[in-house]
């Protein structure tokens, strides 16, 4: 109990400092958003933009249903044992929760394919720049494993409109799903909390616009 207690403080206050403290939204750039489930927050953006393509990587043959490849994708991160067997939270099972929290090389990134999205309760929309946005998707392409040829690796998800992709990087309590959401926004100089474990630390930074 004191440890759990000692993270949820380390947690609630990483969340509150600021990395890129004087950044400030841009007048024109990239629209983006990060969504939240209620415990994963995932980063959208666009398939192809701002000469970034993505589509070497989420390919459209990957779909089960050609008619629902996106024009953005909502990248997640996580570990590959609870994402492979948890397609609802009440399917979490106890040993992937241990292998979670104590650490593993098992991650996937979960890629949603959505049509132009927009602001929910559950989504919020930001902008960066040009240059902000070309550093996210390096970052999101480093996360991707590619197998000997030079290609991202696709496994079946929860549905015609998702798939799992292998991934690089290693989960733990120190670096969850929300971390990773975070931390390409904060290497890219978007000003988000320096350690966000939990959903609420990332979304707190991107306020619902009217």
């Amino acid at each position: 109990m004191l440890f759990i207690g000692l993270y949820m403080a380390a947690a609630l206050l990483g969340s509150l400092i600021p990395a890129n403290r004087d950044w400030r939204e841009p007048d024109s750039g990239i629209t983006l958003f990060v969504e939240t489930n209620g415990v994963h927050v995932s980063l959208i953006v666009p398939m192809s933009a701002a000469g970034e393509d993505i589509r070497d990587l989420i390919r459209l043959q990957d779909v089960q249903r050609p008619d629902l490849f996106g024009t953005y994708a909502m990248i997640g991160w996580g570990h590959g044992g609870v994402y492979r067997n948890s397609p609802t939270w009440s399917d979490v099972r106890v040993r992937d929760v241990v292998s979670a929290v104590v650490g593993s090389d098992d991650s996937l990134l979960h890629i949603y394919h959505v049509n132009n999205p927009a602001p929910t309760p559950f989504r919020a929309a930001f902008r960066v720049s040009t240059a902000q946005y070309r550093a996210i998707i390096r970052d999101i392409r480093r996360s991707f494993r590619l197998n000997a040829a030079g290609q991202s690796s696709a496994e079946p998800g929860y549905g015609p409109d998702n798939l799992f992709y292998r991934a690089n990087g290693r989960y733990s309590a120190l670096r969850t799903c929300n971390n990773w959401t975070s931390d390409v926004l904060r290497r890219a100089g978007v000003r988000v909390g320096i350690w966000t474990p939990m959903p609420g630390g990332v979304m707190r930074w991107f306020p619902q616009r009217d």
